[in-house]
């Protein structure tokens, strides 16, 4: 079973900002462009014409489909003290 942490960051490379606005960036990514909410993404890439690496928290790249609802799902964590000597 693969457990989703919706909240971590997927990194994404080759991001072009288009347009930037107080509460969102559009960028082109993987040739789309779409709204990406600031408080959501992370990196250096804030204004009109910035490029390069953009973090993307996992549920908004699901939700604008940039990734599939499995992808970069973290493998379960094992629980520490069972199955073991401690």
């Amino acid at each position: 079973m693969l457990v989703d942490d919706g909240d971590e960051f997927i990194a994404f490379q080759n991001v072009r900002v288009v347009r930037s606005t107080a509460p969102a960036l559009l960028c082109s990514i993987d040739g789309r462009e779409l709204w990406l909410p600031r408080m959501h993404v992370a990196g250096k890439l804030w204004c009109a014409g910035d490029r390069g690496k953009l973090l993307v928290r996992r549920w908004v790249a699901r939700d604008r489909q940039l990734i599939t609802p499995l992808e970069h799902a973290l493998p379960p964590s094992v629980p520490h003290g069972r199955g073991g000597a401690d």
